[in-house]
């Protein structure tokens, strides 16, 4: 029994000293990051992080405006199954960047220009109750992955948020792409000329061809924080499972979503007329879908709690 407790004493310090390790000194200023250097320290380091038209937001469908001139979202290119893309780590969330001659872009729905895919990146949490950086009606999802894209004739980007929904089933649309990302687990993993076929990754169209959306003004999620996004969040979710969120346990960085920002004086538009979220679907099938999930972090909880009382014996 006492190998065993030394055993796990020494995992859980070798895991401490891992992280204490990867953090920079605090003499780089600038740095920052979702732990010591966290989203509560941004605003400190970084002017645009305390502006009033912060990302991400909780999107409150009793208070979304329906606009009936919001026309339909044309996505270009990303139906193209023969796109090849680099996979990189930049130290805060896996990077998906596609080859230089790819066209893929996002316009219509009032956007003042053809807006081009400059890449796409993931927000993921530390169990399967949290990892959005966007939420609806104040319910988080254990996924979000960000297209970002932008245009020639000003400084303005134009963001497409597609959340994820856990399913207690894999969505084997999705196992393509979380094998190439499960290797992508620190900044010296990369993989380049990878073909993904990207509509995979958000949710079906309904019967009209067309995706439901809401539409707002924001900014970056992450430092500098610039507020110059227009940011179009799908309504539909994406499913997948507890077991294939597994792919990011592994990761240097264990979480990497922004808390909420308050709204202000902005107003969420929709081209769609939303029904509130039902209380009772909120936390969807969640207690009873991740048991394993779950007690995975809770033997992680305990064995930190049992070497910090080691400590102090």
């Amino acid at each position: 029994m006492n190998k065993i407790i030394v055993c796990l004493l020494f995992s859980v310090f070798s895991r401490l000293f891992a992280d204490i390790a990867s953090t920079p000194a605090s003499g780089h200023s600038k740095h920052w990051d979702y732990e010591r250097n966290g989203p509560d320290t941004w605003l400190h380091k970084f002017d645009h992080c305390k502006g009033k038209s912060q990302s991400p937001i909780d999107i409150q469908t009793s208070q979304v405006r329906y606009d009936s001139k919001l026309d339909n979202l044309n996505l270009t290119g990303y139906t193209n199954i023969n796109t090849t893309w680099n996979i990189t780590h930049n130290g805060h969330t896996i990077v998906v960047t596609p080859s230089k001659r790819t066209k893929i872009s996002m316009s219509g729905a009032k956007l003042m220009d053809v807006f081009n895919l400059l890449h796409f990146h993931i927000h993921w949490g530390l169990n399967v109750y949290q990892g959005s950086e966007h939420t609806i009606d104040g319910q988080k999802y254990p996924l979000e992955i960000h297209f970002v894209h932008n245009t020639t004739s000003n400084s303005r980007l134009a963001a497409l948020g597609v959340l994820y929904k856990l399913e207690p089933t894999d969505n084997v649309q999705l196992n393509d792409f979380l094998d190439i990302i499960s290797k992508i687990l620190n900044e010296t993993t990369m993989i380049e000329q990878q073909v993904i076929d990207i509509s995979k990754l958000l949710p079906p169209r309904n019967k009209t061809n067309s995706l439901r959306f809401y539409r707002y003004n924001g900014s970056l999620t992450t430092p500098p924080c610039n507020e110059a996004v227009t940011w179009t969040l799908l309504e539909y979710p994406v499913p997948i499972s507890a077991r294939q969120l597994q792919v990011f346990q592994h990761n240097s960085v264990r979480w990497n979503f922004r808390p909420i920002q308050k709204l202000h004086t902005r107003h969420v538009i929709a081209n769609f007329k939303p029904e509130s979220v039902n209380n009772e679907d909120k936390h969807c099938a969640c207690e009873t879908k991740n048991n394993g999930i779950k007690l995975n972090y809770t033997i992680m909880f305990l064995l930190a709690s049992l070497f910090i009382n080691f400590l102090n014996v």
